[in-house]
């Protein structure tokens, strides 16, 4: 092989991962702006909602794309779709996504009932449960515009 197909070859290998890198970067860039959106769309109507949880059953978590999803059952069927994993609190534990009985946490929450569900005016969403409770923090919400 010659020097110059070698070149044109090694040429194409790395203008495919250059591409791939693009395209990877702009669904990450996508992702994040769609992440952002939802959290800012929190407003006193989605407070309105989340306070309607109460009395309802966790029943399971749920995924759009990458986004997890809170299952609830009560008079309606209510899906909370939230921008990342939930902090659980489980008696004096607070487990994050990643740490050790996460999961189990989680899993050991379904079928429990809502005691309260509310939002914070740290902009957290808090759903107490019989077992233990989900904290889903948002962005902060963003300053006013100036006039």
């Amino acid at each position: 092989m010659g020097y110059g197909v070698l070149g044109a070859s090694i040429f194409f290998v790395c203008a495919a991962l250059v591409a791939g890198g693009v395209l990877v970067a702009r669904r990450l860039a996508r992702r994040d702006a769609v992440h952002k959106a939802r959290a800012q769309a929190w407003s006193a109507g989605s407070a309105r909602l989340i306070e309607q949880l109460h009395g309802s059953t966790f029943e399971r978590v749920t995924f759009d794309v990458d986004d997890p999803q809170l299952v609830f059952l009560g008079e309606r069927r209510a899906i909370v779709t939230i921008p990342e994993w939930p902090t659980v609190v489980v008696g004096t534990r607070v487990l994050h996504f990643g740490d050790p009985g996460f999961r189990q946490a989680i899993v050991a929450l379904q079928g429990d009932t809502v005691r309260s569900a509310r939002t914070s005016p740290d902009r957290e969403v808090v759903i107490e449960l019989g077992g233990g409770t989900f904290l889903i923090e948002l962005t902060p919400a963003p300053p006013p515009p100036h006039r």
